[in-house]
């Protein structure tokens, strides 16, 4: 706050459901998701479409990491060629098999480095400089010291955002 007065955080130490996700996220003007629950996130994702607010949305597992920017809600009404996927065209409902992290494990080094990624989109995004991840998502494979961008589209039949 003493570097830039101007910036307002809110802590809130209320669990996110899908009855209060579009009340609690109200104000934000951008969202960050790094929880270990599907439930919360497709929760998360429907509330930033409904507001048109950005999410940030980060994810972890053993060695591999994710990170995109999902702006579904700043281009509804749009053509579906220029429509903007959700979190839920790319993931469209919870994996069967799907444990959280707790369950499997993960290299604790890895959620700093998908932390900082998704801080570095944020940033990017609040001060509308260079290229967000909007519509892509950054996959990084760092058992290999690998990342690969893949372009992601909006899907006509998404539960979330489709027509």
């Amino acid at each position: 706050y003493s570097v830039n007065p101007h910036v307002e955080i809110e802590g809130i130490a209320t669990r996110l459901t899908d009855a209060n996700a579009v009340t609690l996220l109200d104000n934000a003007a951008v969202v960050l998701d790094g929880t270990d629950s599907f439930a919360t996130r497709f929760a998360i994702n429907t509330a930033c479409h409904t507001l048109g607010v950005p999410l940030v949305s980060g994810a972890v597992g053993r060695w591999d990491g994710q990170v995109s920017v999902f702006a579904s809600g700043t281009t509804k009404g749009r053509d579906l060629a220029e429509r903007l996927p959700c979190y839920q065209c790319l993931v469209p409902e919870a994996p069967p098999q799907s444990e959280p992290c707790a369950a499997t494990g993960i290299v604790g080094a890895l959620t700093g480095v998908v932390g900082s990624m998704m801080a570095l989109e944020a940033i990017k995004l609040l001060a509308r400089s260079g290229k967000p991840l909007t519509g892509r998502v950054m996959v990084l494979d760092t058992l290999n010291a690998d990342t690969r961008t893949v372009r992601l589209r909006a899907d006509p039949e998404c539960r979330c955002c489709g027509s």
